[in-house]
């Protein structure tokens, strides 16, 4: 078993790049926000945050040798 791994791993590869596509998937929230900011001292820092609709935008995209393509996903 351990040489037929040895032996599978030094063939190159027989994969067609035309078909090969690698999945990412990343995301953002809208209740992402600072906890900390700066003012000058002895002023208040004020800051806008969105209140009460927390929305999760998903992006998934696919890298072909080609190009890129991407989804966005609700």
């Amino acid at each position: 078993m351990a040489a037929a791994r040895t032996e599978w791993r030094q063939q190159p590869p027989n994969l067609d790049p035309d078909k090969l596509i690698f999945i990412d998937e990343t995301s953002t929230k809208t209740n992402m926000t600072r906890l900390h900011g700066r003012a000058p001292r002895g002023k208040r820092l004020v800051g806008a945050v969105p209140f009460g609709h927390w929305k999760t935008s998903t992006l998934i995209a696919g890298l072909r040798h080609d190009g890129m393509g991407a989804w966005r996903v609700r």
